[in-house]
């Protein structure tokens, strides 16, 4: 696997978490933001999909419990990179 360099000075910036238009893409398990008028209001895992992308179930991070979101509240759904997650941890 190839390696990176980075030139000396500088750090890798964090992936940042990329929208999902399209719900029907995200799958179980992915980690996702949940982001509305540019502010994230949840961030957790997904728990359940609807197979049409018109709903899903989230578990919120750090024990806040389940959340549900419709595509038609208007929310915008980012789905967090391994990367990301692993540095907000």
């Amino acid at each position: 696997m190839p390696t990176t360099r980075l030139q000396p000075g500088t750090a890798r910036q964090p992936a940042r978490p990329q929208p999902v238009p399209n719900w029907c893409t995200l799958s179980r398990k992915d980690e996702v933001e949940i982001r509305q008028n540019g502010q994230t209001i949840a961030t957790g895992r997904i728990d359940l999909l609807a197979f049409d992308g018109s709903m899903l179930w989230i578990h919120r991070d750090q024990g806040k419990g389940r959340a549900l979101f419709l595509h038609s509240d208007g929310v915008t759904v980012c789905r967090r990179t391994p990367q990301a997650t692993r540095s907000e941890s």
